[in-house]
């Protein structure tokens, strides 16, 4: 079978996922056919879906704390983060910061501290299927006709910092037992810690109250892409959410106090051309940030690239 035919197979089965994480696999052969199993197995394992995984809420009692770090030595801190049980996620990176914490409380920290405070809930970009070339003329046409008097906000991002949720021991085990792929089976989970399957089914009855569900989606594979994190000024953050959200890669963002966090995948050309031939206008990505900020959609804009990271089940 033609690999073109494949990749509209793992499309498909992305589409479901994204609106039915732990949609029976009997549903996807109906879209697929019975090579379904396979399809979704060498999807998930060559990266062109990333999840169904699960990120919490920021209440009172799940909320987790960033910090964007300048350090003279990145590389020391980021080795000796790995083997600190506090922090959940950490990375490398060049540009505004180099070095991000995510941390399941304050911790003492060295350094310089560009900004540090607790994460909003996460919002994962649903990857439209269409081309590079289709989502930049799409974005250059949202922000030639954006217009911040009919501006409406919609509360993409939503922030739930004084207000706990019910949440306890079994509920954090099974957190971690399904963070990274939510479609593991039962089972095993159950009779290894002793869990009732009630208590397991009102675990993921809940998760959309407790927990961002992420099914990740990346048409030519997630490592094709480099990652790249933007720390915008604006007040028209859902304007920003939407216009990013065009990618066919899937974006996430996020708030640290007054700053929106835009990370995305993106493919090498779009945003820093390597070939010296290349003129300006092929610099897609800084010349619309440049056009947002010249047009007052954004105050100010700052970016990084992430070289390594590493997140945990914690």
């Amino acid at each position: 079978m033609p690999i073109r035919d494949w990749k509209i197979q793992y499309r498909t089965i992305y589409d479901i996922l994204y609106e039915t994480p732990r949609v029976p696999l009997v549903s996807i052969e109906k879209a697929v056919g019975k090579t379904a199993r396979r399809r979704l197995k060498e999807a998930v394992e060559l990266q062109y879906i990333l999840g169904p995984e699960l990120r919490k809420r920021c209440y009172e009692n799940l909320k987790e704390y960033v910090y964007f770090l300048n350090c003279k030595d990145p590389e020391i801190p980021y080795i000796r983060y790995r083997e600190d049980p506090s922090v959940i996620y950490h990375a490398e990176m060049i540009g505004f910061s180099n070095l991000l914490l995510i941390t399941r409380k304050k911790i003492d920290i060295e350094g310089d501290i560009i900004l540090e405070g607790y994460r909003s809930d996460y919002h994962f970009s649903f990857a439209p299927n269409h081309s590079w070339e289709t989502a930049l003329e799409r974005m250059r046409k949202k922000i030639e006709t954006f217009d911040p008097r009919t501006y409406l906000p919609k509360g993409i991002i939503q922030t739930h910092f004084d207000e706990a949720i019910e949440w306890g021991k079994e509920d954090e085990l099974l957190y971690r037992y399904f963070k990274y792929s939510l479609r593991e089976p039962v089972s095993p989970v159950m009779k290894e810690n002793e869990i009732s399957k009630d208590k397991i089914y009102q675990f993921l009855d809940r998760l959309l109250e407790t927990c961002t569900i992420a099914t990740s989606y990346y048409p030519n594979r997630l490592p094709e892409y480099d990652p790249y994190l933007f720390m915008l000024e604006t007040e028209y953050e859902d304007f920003i959410i939407d216009l990013f959200s065009e990618f066919p890669t899937t974006s996430y963002f996020f708030k640290i106090l007054d700053k929106l966090f835009v990370y995305v995948l993106v493919p090498d050309e779009i945003i820093r051309p390597t070939d010296l031939k290349v003129t300006i206008k092929k610099l897609h990505i800084p010349l619309l940030l440049i056009d947002l900020q010249e047009r007052g959609i954004i105050e100010s804009k700052e970016r990084a690239m992430i070289e390594y990271s590493k997140g945990k089940a914690l």
